[in-house]
């Protein structure tokens, strides 16, 4: 069997097309035809790629019946550049699907719990509370310890994210407003209420902070149908100025050096940082065991003894001793007043 036999049976046998075949070596599809014909004869270089192809082997030069053209067999085309313009076009077509399934995970796996495939819940749901000032900046008043830290007398613009549940929805979002240490209901301000729109998920409040100050529990409440709440509290705080005390800009000063407690305290004493913006004094106790102090100088009597409490602001330190009497301890002559304010 000669070469042209040999090429177009092995072709066939595999199901290839003359432009298949053509494809895969580079080469036109009449240069492939004519080597089925028997009008032209592979060079070396494509015998030996044939064979790899088709999985044939061809005869010896010598050992090949004649070809039916006895005229010399024309050059082979020149082989085809790897980099023509269809290999370019489905190159950057590829690049594009990928870029655009890789953006499409992204923004997948960055939406909210609530848009994956976890159940949806039965009653409504808060989301989140956020803060604002008047010009939409995000506030960050997180202070630690369960408390959040305003500046008196601004204005705060609070957004409430709800969820409406799968048996129940949101008619309405109420902001209350109950002072530390009372607790009781005829204490409980509402400050605003908002109707839930259809299809809204967050409802936004403007709230004035007193200028006087306030330690205070704030909380934001879904009014549901069927008369069900779901409340969130937070604990806030607005440090009033205290005006009559005297505060020199820059100078890191507290209300108060020495203090005396007693063991079994509830709530919190009061210690406020003068000269230094309120954000950026840091707290310590040198023994927590007797008074621990939050990072808004709210210090929660834990047991007797002694501690020192330091405020530090640009290289600056302040110090408040507490003393603390253990139960039943008989109070000395000279036992240092409380002088700060108390939250109870």
């Amino acid at each position: 069997m000669n070469i042209s036999d040999i090429i177009k049976q092995a072709r066939e046998e595999l199901g290839m097309t003359q432009e298949d075949l053509a494809e895969r070596l580079e080469v036109s599809r009449q240069a492939v035809s004519k080597w089925e014909l028997g009008a032209s004869a592979p060079s070396p270089e494509n015998l030996r790629l044939l064979e790899e192809l088709l999985g044939v082997e061809f005869p010896a030069p010598e050992e090949a019946a004649p070809q039916a053209d006895s005229q010399a067999a024309p050059a082979a085309p020149p082989k085809a550049p790897f980099w023509n313009w269809k290999r370019v076009v489905l190159l950057v077509l590829g690049i594009l699907i990928v870029s655009a399934l890789l953006s499409i995970w992204m923004f997948t796996a960055l939406k909210a719990e609530t848009n994956v495939d976890a159940p949806r819940r039965v009653e409504p749901y808060i989301t989140g509370v956020y803060f604002y000032d008047e010009n939409a900046a995000p506030l960050r008043p997180d202070l630690g310890d369960g408390w959040n830290s305003f500046t008196a007398g601004e204005r705060v613009l609070v957004v409430v994210g709800f969820e409406d549940g799968a048996e129940n929805s949101v008619n309405a979002v109420s902001l209350f407003l109950t002072p530390t240490g009372t607790e009781t209901l005829d204490q409980r301000q509402q400050l605003a209420v908002q109707a839930a729109g259809e299809g809204r998920d967050f409802a936004l409040f403007a709230w004035d902070i007193p200028a006087e100050g306030l330690q205070a529990h704030l909380e934001a409440v879904l009014e549901c149908g069927g008369g069900d709440r779901v409340t969130r509290t937070l604990n806030v705080t607005a440090p009033s100025s205290f005006l009559e005390t005297p505060e020199i800009p820059g100078i890191l000063t507290l209300n108060a050096e020495e203090i005396g407690a007693f063991e079994g305290d509830t709530g919190c004493y009061v210690l406020e940082a003068y000269g230094a913006p309120f954000a950026e004094v840091e707290w310590v106790s040198s023994d927590p065991d007797v008074a621990r102090v939050a990072n808004n100088g709210y210090v929660f009597i834990e047991g007797p003894g002694e501690a020192v409490i330091t405020a530090s602001w640009n290289g600056q330190t302040a110090e408040c001793v507490f003393h603390v009497l253990a139960s039943g301890e008989e109070v000395p002559p000279d036992y240092p007043p409380c002088t700060v304010t108390r939250a109870w």
